[in-house]
């Protein structure tokens, strides 16, 4: 029956074709499992699960057309040989093809495992090989190993030209992915970046240096580049309404945050009228001698804190407030109950932060200690109750059938 069925669905009757072949040679079966953990094939439009030689030949070659260069096509290739090995020593065994996710991480992994989970329900096998072109085998281990003993595992490692030119091509490939793959640029241009920039402010201290400059350009760029900040001002004009409400709350916010970052600081620098208040002198001493500032260290946390704190909390509240509305406007709003939550908290941290300030300048504390005390703790039990709240409402989105 199953070769007159074949012609209208040769994968799957193959697969089950290939399963009764298996009964017969033997007890013991063993399930070849390659592993695309990034789901590069799903992104050459393969659909995975993928089960049986011939599909696995197909779904390589249809991903190595679409990529030439990507080395998950070597894998399945050499999933498949393994099988051929297998199959000439009469084993009993059957090779597949199962992906994860293009970020990985638990979900990832979650699918993959449920994968494997599906086809051992047709091709029940007592044991398992796993496959792969990097290091996916022994991370992956746990998550297939509570299915399936793992018996043994591949790699499948590219062999490359010693040549130069060929050498070059390699390294040019990954240069490629720093600066381009966002998976990797926020690490490789955009922590740099943000570095350089801080380097920059730190040395103005000496004055009239070219290299603050070109840092601080070196760094905007890698900024730019490394968070995709150009590619995002290219979408500004596809937002909805209600993104735009959201782009503009980022913004108001981050300028306000500025604003108090910048005001915080001023009251070091002597203004119009010369420098006559404490933290104005406090300034000078450390710029004659800045090994104070570990003595000084206190008050400047004090009245850095107490001249930005109502525009940072008025820049946070800003962009909470956004958001928000933001979620509001949507046609499936989420997340409503936890910003409001964020407000409540923000507001009730203000007054204990204005307290701490107060205390480290002045290096005392005032009656108000105890309502400070009150509103902190209130703060931190919202903080609790609201992800409490996150948790249960993920775990009951993830198994519906959850009591809690």
């Amino acid at each position: 029956m199953s070769q007159n069925n074949s012609s209208n669905q040769p994968d799957k009757n193959q697969f089950i074709q290939s399963s009764l072949d298996s009964d017969e040679k033997g007890s013991s079966k063993t399930l070849i499992v390659c592993i695309d953990r990034d789901d590069d094939i799903g992104r050459a439009g393969v659909k995975t699960p993928v089960v049986g030689r011939d599909a696995c030949i197909e779904a390589a070659t249809k991903l190595a057309v679409t990529d030439p260069e990507e080395a998950d096509a070597n894998a399945i290739f050499g999933a498949v040989r393994q099988y051929d090995e297998l199959m000439q020593k009469g084993e009993s065994c059957q090779v597949t093809l199962v992906s994860g996710l293009y970020d990985a991480g638990v979900m990832g992994d979650k699918k993959v495992r449920s994968q494997v989970a599906d086809v051992l329900k047709i091709f029940p096998a007592d044991g398992a090989v796993l496959v792969s072109d990097g290091p996916e085998s022994e991370e992956l281990v746990p998550v297939i190993q509570s299915l399936v003993p793992i018996i043994s595992m591949k790699k499948i490692i590219i062999k490359h030209s010693g040549s130069v030119e060929e050498s070059y091509m390699v390294l040019g490939r990954y240069l490629r992915m720093l600066f381009f793959d966002s998976r990797y640029s926020k690490y490789a241009l955009g922590i740099p970046g943000a570095i350089f920039i801080v380097l920059a402010i730190i040395s103005q201290v000496y004055p009239g240096s070219v290299l603050v400059l070109l840092a601080i350009f070196v760094g905007v760029v890698f900024l730019v580049r490394g968070f995709d900040i150009d590619r995002r001002i290219e979408t500004i004009g596809k937002l909805s309404p209600s993104g735009y409400l959201r782009l503009f709350s980022t913004i108001a916010s981050a300028l306000i945050i500025v604003i108090g970052l910048a005001t915080g600081a001023s009251v070091f620098f002597p203004t119009s009228s010369g420098c006559n208040t404490a933290p104005c002198m406090i300034g000078e001493d450390v710029a004659v001698k800045p090994s104070l500032i570990v003595l000084y260290a206190p008050k400047i946390i004090g009245y850095f804190i107490q001249n930005s704190e109502q525009f940072v909390w008025l820049g946070i509240g800003v962009y909470i407030g956004g958001t928000l509305f933001f979620n509001v406007l949507r046609p499936k709003s989420r997340h409503i109950a936890r910003y409001m939550v964020e407000l409540l908290v923000l507001g009730l941290l203000f007054f204990p932060v204005s307290l701490f300030a107060s205390s480290l300048d002045s290096g005392s504390v005032n009656g108000n200690l105890d309502v400070a005390i009150i509103l902190f703790a209130l703060a931190v039990n919202f903080t609790i109750a609201a992800y409490l709240y996150s948790v249960i409402s993920t775990r009951r989105r993830e198994n519906p059938q959850i009591e809690v």
